[in-house]
């Protein structure tokens, strides 16, 4: 019992590790992708970047 919890912990703690550092890459990657003082619809339709829906962004 006590080696398999120390073997799950090998296996988990790397893989909650990796996600954590993904997920704090990609925040930081929209960050700086963002200009300042301009709205995030308006750097879309710059870039030409679709939404979710595929759908390119257009200017208001």
């Amino acid at each position: 019992m006590d080696r398999g919890w120390i073997q799950f912990l090998l296996v988990v703690v790397p893989i909650l590790s990796l996600i954590g550092s993904w997920l704090a890459l990609r925040a930081i990657a929209e960050r700086h992708d963002r200009k300042p003082g301009v709205p995030k619809a308006q750097g879309m339709v710059e870039l030409g970047i679709k939404d979710k829906a595929g759908n390119k962004a257009e200017r208001e």
